[in-house]
């Protein structure tokens, strides 16, 4: 039996980020981010002007250090408010413009987000499928300069998104969200639902954008058939 639906969170959006790694295969990508927002809740549409808004970050900041292949297709905000509060999807198609030397589809730029909070699972991170091959130094790492060419724009990015004010919905803090946790030690069912979910602040200019490959392994679904 399934636990229902997630519990809400007050003045906070969900934007899910997704695309394909090549157009021709459909293997898909995605990143889910959390910011929180201040001033009037948004509405459907307000989310998908939100949503658009969002696209267009990606387009000036991360279409750069993406294979041409890879493309962005959809962009979903959601208010986490609460289950009949606002939601919007934008639609498209905004390809890498980094040139066509795609990386392997399991590979990744691994982002690592400062935390204070210590609790099993690690720290909150992001899997970016982002650079080529001519940005490998080795089979197991990226190069210095193009590391922190991503780490550069994906603060960019966020920043971009984290400054979007839409018709009175003012976006603030970049988060991360966990409404999970486990026993420890293994004790009892080995993960439970927080009640509460825990919502913590995360300042974009302290990411850091790791040189070593990072593993998709898990993370990348089946193509289109």
């Amino acid at each position: 039996m399934g636990l229902g639906p997630l519990p809400p969170i007050a003045n906070m959006l969900k934007v899910v980020i997704r695309g394909v790694v090549d157009e021709a295969l459909g293997y898909p990508w995605a990143n889910i981010l959390h910011f929180a927002y201040s001033g009037t809740a948004p509405s459907n549409a307000v989310c998908a002007t939100i949503a658009g808004d969002v696209a267009s970050q990606w387009l000036t900041h991360m279409a750069p250090e993406c294979p041409s292949p890879t493309e962005l297709t959809s962009v979903v905000v959601t208010d986490l408010t609460s289950d009949s509060a606002g939601e919007g999807e934008w639609l498209g198609t905004f390809a890498g413009s980094r040139g066509d030397d795609s990386i392997p589809a399991n590979a990744a730029v691994l982002i690592s987000y400062p935390s204070a909070v210590r609790y099993k699972g690690g720290h909150p991170r992001q899997y970016l499928y982002v650079l080529g091959n001519a940005d490998l130094t080795g089979a197991a790492e990226w190069t210095s300069a193009a590391t922190a060419e991503v780490q550069t724009h994906w603060q960019a990015f966020l920043s971009g998104v984290a400054a979007l004010s839409v018709s009175g919905t003012s976006l603030t803090s970049f988060n991360s969200v966990r409404y999970y946790g486990k026993f420890l030690p293994n004790s009892g069912p080995p993960k439970y639902r927080l009640t509460t979910p825990v919502v913590n602040p995360i300042t974009i200019s302290e990411a850091v954008a790791k040189q070593e490959i990072a593993s998709q392994r898990g993370r990348v679904g089946r193509r289109k058939r």
